[in-house]
């Protein structure tokens, strides 16, 4: 079945956005087949080779579909950077289905897998204007967030046997401070936003999962997710600077 006749029996999917009318959706699906394919391409080159390329091409295809159904013109997005994380996301979802993942390359994906979903919320809304200068700072903010979500994905990691001759005691305490920090940071959290993160993170659930456990909208928990790892990356700092400020400097026969 082609990706065209295939996108004609799928309903326009309700992500908080108006459809486009369908011969748009045909001819950005038409347009497009290539690229869901380069980035199937993409993500195959990271699996094991008896993982089933058309498998992955079909799930492409499929994120594909979904993104033209969904996708706004109003929003003032490009449609590639839009359907690039669905696409992505469709792959993931497809491979987790499956059971394709080992629990070490699971694992090893968690990372990219919640960086991609903080990345697709991001890609639906316009860029806010702004100077060079500002719009810097919001990419530092980004760049922050996905350090945040990395860290998490890190620490529910099952840590392998290393050889401690190779790590030093200072290496070790920092690693284990900054553990810490992590989990001293989260429970910090206003209720939902800690839920949110220990759903996706510590029990393994999908942003849709998370949501059906929670009573919410998938849309609603990916905006979760994205402030609740803003929020994450602040606490982190406070309790970083806490942790490092200087102590008063002293002086040998002062009197205080």
């Amino acid at each position: 079945m082609s990706p065209t006749n295939f996108g004609k029996q799928v309903n326009a999917l309700d992500y908080g956005r108006p459809a486009s009318p369908r011969a748009e959706v045909d001819r950005l699906i038409e347009a497009h087949v290539s690229y869901s394919h380069a980035i199937a391409g993409e993500v195959t080159r990271k699996l094991p080779p008896d993982v089933d390329k058309k498998d992955i091409q079909g799930w492409a295809e499929l994120g594909l579909v979904e993104a033209a159904n969904s996708f706004d013109h109003s929003r003032g997005v490009q449609f590639k950077t839009f359907a690039y994380y669905r696409i992505k996301g469709a792959i993931y979802d497809g491979l987790r289905k499956m059971g394709w993942y080992s629990k070490g390359l699971y694992h090893q994906m968690r990372f990219e897998m919640h960086a991609n979903e903080y990345l697709q919320d991001l890609s639906s809304e316009t860029p806010p204007p702004g100077s060079p200068e500002s719009q810097l700072q919001d990419m530092k903010g980004v760049t922050a967030n996905l350090i945040s979500c990395y860290m998490l994905s890190l620490e529910t990691m099952p840590q392998e046997p290393e050889d401690q001759s190779k790590v030093s005691a200072e290496e070790q305490a920092l690693r284990n401070q900054q553990s810490r920090n992590l989990r001293t940071s989260l429970a910090q959290l206003p209720e939902t936003n800690r839920r949110v993160l220990e759903y996706c993170y510590f029990q393994g659930l999908t942003l849709e999962e998370t949501g059906r456990k929670m009573g919410l909208s998938k849309s609603w928990v990916c905006r979760l997710h994205a402030k609740s790892l803003e929020l994450l990356r602040q606490q982190l700092t406070r309790l970083t600077a806490m942790r490092v400020q200087p102590r008063p400097a002293t002086f040998p026969g002062l009197v205080r």
